[in-house]
């Protein structure tokens, strides 16, 4: 699964991510006090904690943070870690194998590159991957109070640059068969949605326009789709579309209104659309291969990541304190829950 989101609060809330090891959940997490907890299943009901930062030569803090798994099942890590004496670092690896063991991670996590380039002094306060899809580079975007980078995180030392960003609601990078942004103006009746490339050796230079978006859109995912580096974009506003591989006209999925779209998945020839809705409860929409969509079923009554592994949907979520993960059948029925660490997320 490969998704980015585009809308206003995204970046406000503590990192937490779920990934797939074969049939198993993964998840990687930002806790109280900064530190990056890896929880991996060990066996029935039990679960191994690795506190990842102890990895780093010295004491640090996790500021930010993203880690997003590629289609063939590797992961990319983008970590903003700040040092006692509060200089702020930016780390970054790809291609990272999901199936390690304890002393594996935390000896990848000893190793992990700092990427040179940002001004000293500089503040990160978001990271974001675009989708990460086959044959195109991993894009990473680095916000830093008023000023935004971007790089090629395969090859970070070579390739960061500051970004000049239109005034925009939302911004997201990726590729659309070559890399570029993804950009949503002001939101309301008149709002547009533009991909431009960031640059082209050949003079290419053609802004795609996503024609008819929904009123009101506010919500915005990037998604693998059928066609090679050319992702699906879902549009959310007072209905939700999708604009499936190239600039086509919007299909509709669902007449549903102020959802904030969180997740999106192809597995065995369906779709696969999460959402939250304005109490922060998670829904799900499925489309069987060549079907319509479903009406919208709830899935968990809180907000939650999501990732499928095996035949089930993983869901991990914050729950008093304590971290949860719920497995779910592809339609949707609850298979079984149960507490994985507890008062994990308040130290």
């Amino acid at each position: 699964m490969v998704n980015l989101i585009l809308h206003s609060g995204a970046a406000e809330r503590r990192p937490l991510f779920i990934v797939r090891d074969g049939d198993l959940p993964v998840i990687f997490g930002v806790d109280g006090a900064g530190r990056l907890r890896l929880l991996q299943q060990t066996g029935a009901g039990a679960w191994s904690d690795t506190d990842l930062t102890a990895a780093f030569a010295e004491p640090a803090t996790v500021r930010c943070a993203d880690v997003r798994q590629a289609p063939d099942g590797t992961l990319g890590i983008a970590l903003a870690v700040r040092d006692g004496g509060g200089k702020c670092t930016l780390r970054i690896a790809t291609g990272l194998p999901a199936r390690q063991d304890e002393a594996g991670w935390l000896e990848t996590m000893r190793h992990l590159p700092v990427a040179p380039g940002l001004p000293r002094g500089t503040r990160i306060t978001h990271l974001a991957f675009g989708p990460l899809q086959a044959g195109a580079p991993p894009l990473l975007l680095i916000h830093a109070g008023p000023a935004t980078w971007y790089c090629n995180a395969a090859a970070p030392a070579t390739t960061l640059r500051m970004l000049d960003l239109p005034p925009a609601r939302a911004c997201a990078i990726g590729n659309y068969r070559q890399p570029g942004i993804w950009v949503l103006q002001p939101h309301g009746k008149g709002s547009t949605l533009r991909f431009t490339p960031l640059c082209d050796p050949f003079g290419w230079n053609v802004t795609l326009d996503y024609p008819n978006l929904p009123p009101q859109v506010d919500s915005v995912l990037l998604a693998s789709g059928a066609l090679p580096n050319v992702p699906d974009l879902y549009a959310a506003g007072e209905r939700i579309v999708v604009y499936r591989g190239g600039n086509t006209p919007p299909q509709p999925v669902a007449h549903v209104a102020g959802a904030r779209l969180l997740w999106g998945h192809a597995h065995d020839g369906a779709d696969y659309l999460a959402y939250a809705d304005g109490d922060g409860a998670l829904w799900m929409l499925a489309r069987p291969r060549r079907g319509a969509w479903s009406p919208p079923f709830r899935l968990t009554r809180r907000r939650a990541v999501l990732a499928v592994a095996g035949q089930f949907i993983h869901a991990a979520a914050i729950e008093d304190g304590n971290l949860e993960v719920q497995r779910f059948t592809m339609d949707g029925q609850l298979y079984g829950s149960e507490i994985v660490a507890t008062g994990w997320w308040a130290q």
